[in-house]
């Protein structure tokens, strides 16, 4: 894009030569970089960032046993319950083998006793 007709003047190109020895650079100890120093700040920041990791990993495994112990003693809960429910279930059934018509008829016969359909009621819970 040319403005009034004028052109534009490059800058001249020199080939590139390369120079056969190249100089080696040594170490100049006054340029070399140097460690800044933390400050107070810093160091007690990474200190106590330090210390609430330590203490979140301790309440994490102190929380994993707990879960354990409560799954031990839920697991003897259960063991007590499932015990307790098969004595019940035991206890009904021998309830309702003792109270069956035909032993209770048996038991009458026994004792001389007669049974009479109006006089006979029948309890459940």
């Amino acid at each position: 894009m040319a403005q009034n007709g004028l052109a534009r003047q490059l800058p001249e190109q020199r080939p590139q030569t390369n120079p056969v020895h190249k100089p080696v650079a040594s170490p100049n100890p006054a340029s070399q970089t140097k460690r800044v120093p933390f400050s107070a700040f810093e160091k007690c920041l990474c200190v106590t960032f330090s210390l609430v990791v330590l203490a979140m990993a301790i309440m994490l495994v102190s929380a994993n046993i707990a879960i354990g112990n409560s799954q031990d003693n839920l697991q003897t809960v259960q063991t007590k319950v499932t015990k307790v429910q098969d004595n019940n279930t035991s206890a009904t059934q021998q309830i309702n083998e003792l109270s069956s018509r035909s032993r209770l008829n048996k038991v009458a016969k026994k004792y001389g006793l007669s049974l009479n359909n109006a006089n006979i009621r029948n309890v459940y819970k």
